[in-house]
């Protein structure tokens, strides 16, 4: 990803920006971070980044990202953090299912 490639927030006021604030998190950077670990783990375009964060998807990763030991301050960090996940089957289950209704809504 280069720098300035990801979209910023269509809607701060839930969704992955709105939680990042509620846990204290710097938004910019952490939205910044999720969307280059997006574009890593499930190659999404930059708009499909954008709409899982801006979903329900995006505030339970944010709310999943305590769990990052010494907080989610970088890409690889979430990234490690998401990879892990996909291990289990439920958690595999549901990127591909938030994912999915991502690239179900940018159709119509």
């Amino acid at each position: 990803m280069t720098d300035g490639a990801f979209l910023p927030t269509g809607n701060p006021s839930s969704g992955f920006w709105a939680a990042s604030l509620r846990h204290g998190y710097d938004a910019h950077r952490v939205w910044a971070a999720a969307t280059a670990a997006l574009f890593n783990t499930f190659e999404l375009k930059p708009i499909e980044a954008r709409d899982f964060l801006d979903s329900q998807a995006g505030k339970q990763l944010a709310d999943d990202l305590a769990f990052i030991e010494g907080g989610p301050v970088t890409a690889e960090a979430i990234e490690t953090l998401m990879r892990a996940r996909l291990e289990h089957l439920g958690w595999r289950r549901w990127y591909a299912e938030a994912i999915t209704a991502v690239r179900i809504r940018r159709r119509r």
